[in-house]
């Protein structure tokens, strides 16, 4: 693997996306139901290291 590539893991993934998704909500890009719908839907379906071991 070369210096510039990383291995990106769930849970940083799953950061990531309910980041980029809390933008679009403060942006009112999408709306309060979208968004809750949103987090409720990354967090439900990527699984973390977390989760995993459980």
């Amino acid at each position: 693997m070369e210096d510039n590539e990383k291995k990106f893991d769930n849970k940083y993934l799953l950061e990531r996306q309910l980041e980029m998704i809390k933008m679009f909500y403060e942006r009112k890009l999408l709306t309060k139901e979208q968004y809750e719908f949103e987090v409720q839907t990354l967090t439900t379906r990527i699984k973390t290291d977390d989760e995993k071991e459980s």
